[in-house]
Order: C-alpha cells, then sequence, then structure tokens
C-alpha cells in the first residue's frame, strides 16, 4: 500500500520555510516528509541551501506525527560517516517516529567544498559501502574502532540514540548500486526515477518493495504558462541527466550547462498547470513501477494551493 510524503527541497526554501512546510504538511494529512542534503542549489535562481540536520531538528521538535528521512545525505566526502551517524543518531533520538536514513554516492556539487578529491563513480560506490559500515557499526552504541581503505574511526560511541532502530535506504540507478544496496543489507531503495526494473532488482535481491522511495515534482498553478516557467527557472537542472549532474562543481556551472535546456523540455518531465491528470499520471508511473513510499515535492511557490489541489485533485484518485 503506498504512503504518501512531502518533499522539502533545500536548494529552493529558507531553513524556516522548511520548518513551516514540514509543519504543515503534516496538518495536511502527509505521512512522512523527506529532505534534500545540500551545500549549493543546483541553480543560481534557487538561492538557498540550509544545513539539513539544524532543519531536520527544528522538524523533529515541532512535529508529533510524521515521519521523517533525508533524501540523500552522501557520508563520503563533505561528511565523515561517523558525523552521520551521529546527527541521524540525534535526529532520531527527538522523536519516536521512523526516522529513515537514506544515503546516496553524492555530486561534486556539494562534495568538492572541502577540497579534498571527488573521485569516480567506482571509488565512490567503495567509499559509500564502507560508509555504510561505520555508520551500521556506530549505531550499535558500542565503542568502535575501524581503519577501513576510506575512514578511521578510532575509540568512537555514539552516547545520543534512539529507541527505534534507524532505517539506512540507499539510492539506486542501476545494477551496480542495487549490487551495493543487496551486500550491505540495507533496509530500502531510492529513486527519482519510475523504473520498474529497480524495484524488481530489489526484490530479486531479497528486498522488500514496501521499502522503495521516491519523489514526484509538483509544478502547480492555476496558469499553465506561468507554471512551466518556474519549472524551466528552477528544474531544468534535471534534464542533464545523472552522468553531467554529479559532476558539475558549482550553480553557475550548471546555469550554462543548462542553455539549451527549453521550457518544453523541462513540461515533457515535470507535470505543471492546473490539470490534474499530468499529476496523477505521474505519481501512478511511480506507483506501477512499484515504489510504495512517494512524496510531492512542491516546485512552484504556492505551497498551500499545492497541498489543496493534491488533497481534492489528486490523491482521491489515487484510492
Amino acid at each position: 500500500m503506498s504512503r504518501f510524503g512531502f518533499k522539502l527541497m533545500g536548494e529552493i526554501r529558507s531553513g524556516r520555510e522548511l520548518v513551516d512546510q514540514a509543519k504543515l504538511a503534516e496538518d495536511e494529512g502527509f505521512e512522512f516528509v523527506s529532505i534534500s542534503d545540500h551545500f549549493h542549489p543546483w541553480l543560481p535562481e534557487q538561492s538557498h541551501s540550509p544545513l539539513t540536520w539544524t532543519v531536520l531538528g527544528a522538524i523533529a521538535s515541532g512535529t508529533t506525527t510524521l515521519d521523517l528521512a533525508t533524501g540523500v545525505t552522501c557520508p563520503i566526502v563533505r561528511y565523515h560517516p561517523a558525523i552521520v551517524a551521529q546527527a541521524a543518531a540525534t535526529v532520531a533520538s527527538m522523536t519516536d517516529r521512523r526516522f529513515t536514513l537514506a544515503l546516496g554516492a553524492g555530486e561534486r556539487l556539494n562534495e568538492h567544498v572541502t577540497g579534498a578529491p571527488f573521485p569516480a563513480v567506482d571509488r565512490r560506490h567503495e567509499m559509500l559501502g564502507e560508509a555504510i559500515d561505520v555508520i551500521r557499526r556506530l549505531l550499535t552504541g558500542e565503542w568502535t574502532t575501524m581503519r577501513g581503505d576510506a575512514f578511521t574511526v578510532e575509540d568512537a560511541r555514539i552516547f545520543e540514540r534512539p529507541v527505534q532502530p534507524i532505517d539506512i535506504v540507499l539510492a539506486v540507478s542501476g545494477p551496480a548500486s542495487l549490487d551495493l544496496a543487496a551486500a550491505k543489507q540495507v533496509d530500502g531503495i531510492m529513486s527519482n526515477e519510475p523504473r520498474a526494473e529497480l524495484v524488481d532488482g530489489w526484490e530479486r535481491r531479497q528486498g522488500s518493495r514496501g521499502a522503495t522511495w521516491a519523489e514526484v515534482p509538483f509544478a502547480w498553478g492555476p496558469d499553465a504558462d506561468d507554471a512551466l516557467r518556474i519549472a524551466h527557472e528552477r528544474f531544468r537542472f534535471g534534464n542533464l541527466g545523472w552522468k553531467v549532474m554529479s559532476e558539475l562543481p558549482n550553480p553557475v556551472n550548471f546555469d550554462a550547462a543548462c542553455k539549451a535546456v527549453r521550457p518544453e523540455d523541462v513540461g515533457g518531465a515535470i507535470p505543471y498547470g492546473p490539470d490534474p491528470k499530468a499529476f496523477i499520471d505521474a505519481v501512478e508511473s511511480y506507483r506501477s513501477a512499484g515504489f510504495e513510499n512517494i512524496s510531492i515535492l512542491p516546485v512552484t511557490d504556492d505551497i498551500k494551493g499545492t497541498v489543496d489541489f493534491w488533497n481534492r485533485e489528486v490523491r482521491p484518485a489515487l484510492d
């Protein structure tokens, strides 16, 4: 059975706005919120990027029913995995609700800021696998010393620990990341593409279909042309494809790379305007692919209008 959540996109909202949106999501019946974890926004027009863990702490203390999730955190360059483990444990301990730590191999956009090398994807996956081992060991609450190929943890213990276990979910895009998810026995997978082969591949590797996560951008607005303009302004980076998106270092580089992306190109990938059918179809594409935890991501600034549209026009059609 599908669970529906609300995606908090820090690249286009301030920390205060994100907390307010989480409270609205709770009031309007969403079951969970997930939040991006960036140092930079994708594009200059997005203009925000607060520290995700500060925002999550405020949401944990300011809401009472929402499950919380990252979507996603990279624990291998900008962060040491020991710090990610402590941050996740602290947030989870601030609530008796479920906390899901979704992890991924990251983008140069965020990870290059410390000056550490951003390696090739095969090396990133190796580091990610080791980071998962570090995080899982520390979340046991035991004294931990680990000296791996990428990370060292020396005589460390997390004292602030939640009552409920933290679920670890891995962002996946193909067989290699699915193999890593299976090898590390993570609790679930996350994707931003409605590809049935990802869910099927996860299930073949003994994963649960109930632990599959996805998100759907919603560029809702009463005027279709204006909604498309905003979608193009804020989401044109998505049309570049992941091989490009993971490698560019700064918002200005994304702006330059997106010069040839037209509004109609974005409109072919993101539902926009007032017609509920496009939004229903977008959500159903993920459900048909087998994803069961699906969040909507408001692109335009009328958040209340988007939520009302969801509750009135879209959500009832999904039953």
